[in-house]
């Protein structure tokens, strides 16, 4: 199993590339999440802050330079579990799953589950909902990865949230 997860953690910064003709548009700002074996959801900002808030302040490397901020929002881990794309209970399943962000300009990044999972790596991956202090509006959640030297597994104008299992 700790090669598995090894293998799902390299995958996920090789994977982390722009894929601009996969476009996935929502109207709204809206973000549809899904699962291995739920429905396609669609929440929105409203829903998202109806969940408990963690801030995180993080340093990274940007095509910009070092970057620095403090972002807030729910953990992704709670916003799987509260639209049922994932199963808590389910631990040896967590270590063969992964979650695919897509954002609205068809940026994708790669994250293991068993990243998210507290009963695993349980790292404080959020969906930020501001930063700084300030407010997003409804089309620019972002992704924030802390523990990355690089800031491109945060994806931002998050439009997708897919949890898949290894085949």
């Amino acid at each position: 199993m700790r090669r598995l997860l090894l293998a799902i953690r390299l995958g996920a910064i090789l994977i982390a590339v722009p894929l601009a003709a996969h476009s996935a548009e929502q109207p709204g700002g809206a973000v549809t999440i899904t699962g291995p074996s739920s429905q396609p959801m669609t929440i929105d900002a409203d829903n998202l802050a109806r969940l408990p808030a963690q801030q995180i302040a993080i340093s990274f490397l940007s095509a910009q330079g070092n970057r620095s901020a403090t972002f807030a929002g729910p953990l992704l881990w709670n916003v799987l579990e509260q639209y049922k794309a994932i199963d808590p209970a389910q631990h040896q399943a967590q270590v063969s799953q992964y979650v695919v962000l897509t954002g609205r300009d068809g940026y994708r990044a790669v994250l293991a589950l068993a990243e998210l999972a507290p009963e695993f790596e349980g790292k404080q991956i959020i969906l930020a909902r501001e930063m700084d202090g300030k407010p997003f509006d409804s089309e620019h959640l972002r992704i924030i990865v802390p523990a990355d030297k690089r800031g491109g597994r945060s994806v931002r104008d998050i439009a997708r949230i897919e949890v898949k299992t290894l085949p």
